[in-house]
Order: C-alpha cells, then structure tokens, then sequence
C-alpha cells in the first residue's frame, strides 16, 4: 500500500505517518531523512544536485522528485511506503504517479490532517526536541531533558508565532491544491480534522484507523 499524508506544519504527519508505517507493516519515508542520506555520501549521484540544501536555498521540484524516485528504488521500499513530506505540489503529485505507474503501483490512500491553526500554535510553540534521539516532545509533559536518553531538550529556533504562520500560508498556497487533486484521483481520500489540542497521537492514529476501516482499506 502507498499513502499520502497532506496537512499543514505541524498537523502530525511525521508522526502519524510512523505509527500507520508500522501498523501496516511497510516503510515511513521521510524526504528530509533522503536528502540527509545523500548529503552524508559525496559518491552519490545525486549529491551535486541537493547541495542547495546545504545553501540554504529552495530546492526545486525536479531535485525532489530525482531524490525520492532514487530512495523508493530500495528494496525496503516494495511492499509499501508512507509518505511523509512529500508530494508538496501538484508537479510533485504526477511525478509521484508516474514513479509508481512505472513499478506496476500507485497511491492507494490519501489521509488529510485537517489541524485549525490554533491546534498547530499550541503544539509547535511548545514543541521540544532531544538532538541526541530526535524524539519530540511537549512542555506539558514537563520534562527538561529526554526521558530516554537524559539529552535536555531544545526547542528549535524557528518555532516561533511569526515563522509559523508564515508556513501556514504557504502551505494554503503551494500544498492545499493537492487536496483537490486527490479527491479526484482514484486513491481513497480521507479527511481527518483535528480542533482539540488535548488530543494524543494514539488519539488521533485511532480515528484514522477507524475510518480507513469505514472506507475498506483497512
């Protein structure tokens, strides 16, 4: 099975993309995690190509679309993949297809977050980070340094009312219009929202599972 998660900054979709990945038993795939991967490796073919990374500067859909057509070729990668980060654009969505067309697949499910942006503020302005494990965290669970590995905790520089309601515009901008695209696709689509903060991510994985099960891919 190939999923999609769309939802804006900070909706869950990393999270919620890992715990489903290992429900279904199939692979998370994060973009970041790719770009990472190449960056680490000067051999790579690809590594001219994602040095805007390091520059700081806007990677372009075509360098995206090289980076995750490479990482899905994997072997880990053929029973399944949740998506994570990616597709961002409608170009990037019919690269995606094409990608998957040409291995015999393509996306069997679409899971929209639909998260308010007062659900968004609370979660990232509180959000905190261990560098050592990178597991995350929020200042209501009242800890100061990981509880796995005892690294403090950081919150990252850009976590800030400002940055983040600038994300969010853009992501309406750029991203919003897959949903659309989706809805007219032949992935099943499902549309999840989310207004409570008080809501876990076993919470809100529950209801995700409960309504792929309504709509039988489950």
């Amino acid at each position: 099975m190939y999923v999609v998660f769309l939802g804006p900054p900070g909706s869950g979709k990393g999270t919620q993309g890992s715990i489903l990945a290992e429900h279904l038993n199939i692979k998370h795939l994060s973009t970041g995690d790719l770009f990472r991967e190449i960056l680490s490796n000067p051999s790579h073919a690809l590594y001219p190509q994602v040095q805007v990374v390091k520059e700081g500067k806007l990677v372009s859909d075509d360098v995206v679309n090289l980076v995750v057509e490479d990482g899905i070729r994997k072997p880990e990668f053929k029973e399944g993949i949740v998506f994570d980060g990616y597709p961002r654009t409608i170009a990037q969505a019919h690269a995606l297809d094409r990608i998957l067309s040409d291995a015999g697949s393509r996306v069997d499910l679409v899971i929209d977050l639909d998260v308010t942006q007062d659900v968004i503020l609370y979660r990232i302005l509180g959000r905190q980070l261990c560098p050592n494990c990178k597991k995350v965290f929020h200042e209501r669970q009242g800890y100061t340094s990981c509880p796995d590995c005892g690294q403090p905790l950081i919150k990252r520089d850009d976590d800030n009312e400002e940055t983040i309601k600038q994300r969010l515009k853009e992501y309406k901008e750029k991203t919003a219009p897959l949903q659309d695209y989706y809805k007219n696709s032949q992935a099943v689509y499902i549309k999840l929202t989310v207004n409570d903060a008080s809501k876990t991510a076993d919470d809100v994985n529950d209801e995700i599972l409960n309504l792929m099960k309504q709509n039988n891919v489950l």
